[in-house]
């Protein structure tokens, strides 16, 4: 398998709508990059359409991959409480949403507790105590009586 590209890419931005659905735009170091895509077409129906697998690592200025924290065991409870179809029902009575999945679960606890992924529990402090307040202690005080 030959890679259609291969080298530096900048965030440029990222956009979600329900018409246009979820997008990423990236920076390219130089126009000549660019070639490798100039020679796709479109698609039926004017819409771009060729697929491809990426895998995307984030460097820092130093020019090498950036770490990024690992969820520990608040993660691993959250997780657990967003795969449980109990969870989804305490949400609805403690908020006016209303969630079908797992991932509409962790979406919520992520908004809820301020924080981009739910490994970031572990390594933010207040995030964490939000966490225990908020979720946590209503949620099993909830499943005592459920």
């Amino acid at each position: 398998m030959t890679p259609t590209f291969t080298g530096e890419i900048q965030l440029a931005g990222w956009s979600e709508s329900h018409t246009s659905g979820c997008k990423v735009t990236f920076w390219l170091s130089s126009p000549d990059e660019l070639e490798a895509f100039r020679a796709l077409t479109v698609r039926k129906g004017n819409t771009a359409g060729h697929r491809f697998m990426a895998a995307l690592v984030e460097i820092g200025d130093d020019e090498q991959p950036v770490d990024k924290p690992k969820g520990g065991d608040l993660a691993r409870m959250a997780g657990t409480f967003c795969a449980d179809p109990k969870f989804w029902l305490w949400i609805a009575t403690v908020s006016a949403e209303r969630v079908a999945n797992e991932k509409e679960a962790a979406k919520w606890a992520r908004s809820i507790c301020g924080v981009g992924s739910r490994a970031d529990l572990d390594h933010d402090e207040a995030a964490a105590n939000y966490f225990h307040q908020a979720i946590r202690r209503p949620y099993l005080d909830f499943l005592k009586t459920h």
